[in-house]
């Protein structure tokens, strides 16, 4: 899935076979759905509480960042009128930004961003719709209320200015040493429980040694089995609006493991969202 590029040489599409590799790393795992998953304690889509369809990728062009975004946003905005929760993999971080905006007009959202980058740039060569500026461009919907940003670190494009410029509209950032020293609980528990929430994955959140498959390395990110846990306790006692996850680059990954990961990782959120709908 093509987004928005920054110019010509970064329009390739590089990431683009990402949600064909995530899909099989899915349905590999998936051939005998009513098989015990014992991270649920049961078989994933909980005994049929929950139906999950593929509607297959969005067509996109690498040289057409305007339509790319007009038809991501339809198609968003098409799944939340059924009344469904969408659930986009990307792609770069880019196609988050139609994605987001779909949401614009409905219900007050809680943004939690999982990231090794704050991406507030403004613009960068004259765009504003690029990879550097998704939750700047997410700050500025009406239908943003607050905004938590987890597993910060390193140096991504952000200047002393975005840092500023997000601390004062409100954003909370969480550094990766934050997560570590506070506890997944303890960051989850000050996300707001009377708002829908909005997920997003940026997969450099996670560290390069259990996720290598990414477009900008930086050791030190979070384990697999803490961002499994800060969705399990982000979602508890909340009702997911929509969930993202992006920046995988399959040509990049490691015998697959970056493929099954984030695979895994969407069966998570799907598995949380089957016992809310058994529950409700």
């Amino acid at each position: 899935m093509h987004g928005t590029p920054y110019g010509p040489l970064d329009g390739d599409g590089a990431a683009e076979s990402g949600p064909d590799a995530v899909r099989r790393a899915i349905t590999a795992a998936s051939v005998h759905i009513d098989h015990w998953d014992f991270d649920f304690g049961g078989p994933l889509l909980n005994g049929g509480a929950l139906q999950a369809f593929d509607l297959g990728n969005v067509a996109t062009a690498p040289d057409d960042g305007a339509g790319n975004r007009r038809r991501i946003e339809a198609v968003t905005r098409g799944i939340l009128s059924a009344g469904a929760v969408p659930i986009l993999v990307g792609g770069d971080d880019s196609v988050a930004v139609p994605f987001m905006k779909a949401f614009e007009g409905g219900e007050s959202l809680h943004v939690l961003q999982v990231d090794a980058h704050i991406d507030w740039r403004d613009e960068i060569a004259g765009e504003r719709f690029g990879y550097s500026s998704t939750m700047r461009r997410a700050s500025e919907l009406g239908c943003t209320a607050s905004m938590t940003q987890v597993g910060i670190r390193a140096v991504g494009s952000a200047r002393r200015q975005e840092v500023e410029t997000a601390l004062a509209w409100g954003s909370r950032i969480v550094t990766v040493a934050d997560v570590r020293r506070e506890g997944i609980v303890t960051v989850a528990d000050t996300i707001p429980a009377d708002l829908p929430l909005l997920i997003h994955i940026d997969c450099d959140a996670i560290d390069p040694g259990v996720c290598p498959g990414v477009n900008a390395l930086s050791p030190g990110g979070l384990a697999f089995h803490e961002m499994t846990a800060l969705l399990e306790a982000a979602m508890r006692k909340r009702r997911l609006a929509g969930f993202s996850i992006v920046e995988f680059q399959p040509k990049a990954d490691v015998n697959d493991m970056s493929a099954t990961v984030v695979g895994r990782l969407v069966c998570h959120v799907l598995g949380h969202l089957a016992r809310q709908t058994r529950t409700a």
